[in-house]
């Protein structure tokens, strides 16, 4: 139910501002950020990042991104950080949408506490990788700063991953609430 009441708020903040301008005035990217969603038929939550470049093709902004995230499984308690490489397609105004390559590394939290740093790397001998697909959409909020090759921007993103390997019923799906930080003006 939470996820639902998260994309109906998510829905409602992208009309709301469907006439603020396009937010990729800035090349280049960095994006910090909170999630939370469902995995597994449970609640998740953690923090990501994404570093990324826009660039114009088919007559659109584009943007290609890596973006990771590290989160926590309720039940049965594991942590997962799943990493996605994306093309994102641009439309009118700040909404887009994208798709791409996922790959997770997910261990048990017992686990993860007794050797948290090589579980983040995704080489500790405990660690389940798998790989599949992203598909992500969101918005790209009006610039809360813009000063010459700097800009600060709000963002929110609904992404979901579908990985393979696994008999379970699997996406990965989550709401991210951040900051996006631009910098180096587009030509």
């Amino acid at each position: 139910m939470k996820p639902l009441v998260s994309l109906i708020l998510m829905c409602l903040c992208i009309f709301t501002c469907s006439a603020q301008e396009n937010n990729n005035q800035h090349k280049n990217y960095i994006e910090v950020g909170l999630n939370s969603g469902v995995y597994r038929g449970s609640y998740t939550g953690g923090v990501n990042g994404a570093i990324g470049m826009f660039f114009t093709s088919f007559g659109k902004k584009s943007a290609v991104d890596f973006r990771a995230k590290e989160n926590y499984t309720v039940s049965p308690e594991r942590e997962a950080g799943i990493i996605t490489i994306t093309y994102r397609m641009y439309f009118t105004r700040g909404y887009y949408v994208g798709g791409g390559f996922a790959h997770n590394h997910e261990i048990a939290f017992n686990n993860y506490l007794e050797d948290p740093v090589r579980a983040t790397m995704g080489n500790s001998k405990h660690i389940i990788h798998r790989s599949g697909l992203a598909l992500e959409t969101g918005y790209d909020f009006k610039s809360l700063l813009k000063k010459g090759n700097f800009g600060l921007y709000p963002i929110t993103n609904l992404s979901m991953s579908y990985l393979l390997m696994d008999n379970e019923p699997n996406p990965f799906i989550t709401l991210s609430l951040g900051l996006r930080f631009g910098f180096k003006k587009m030509a």
